[in-house]
């Protein structure tokens, strides 16, 4: 998940996470790769990530 890069039909910038306060949770910025950046993130090198999001 790229947050800088929006789905074609909504934004990636923020999300609601499951389980957390419910349907009305506020809101909260994506992390890149999901917050696994540190684990993941070389595997993604030279990728287009705004064509591959």
């Amino acid at each position: 998940m790229n947050p800088e890069v929006s789905h074609p039909r909504w934004s990636q910038a923020t999300e609601r996470r499951i389980g957390e306060d419910g349907l009305f949770a506020k809101k909260r910025k994506t992390l890149m790769f999901n917050g696994y950046e540190p684990q993941v993130g070389q595997l993604y090198t030279g990728m287009d990530l705004r064509r591959f999001f």
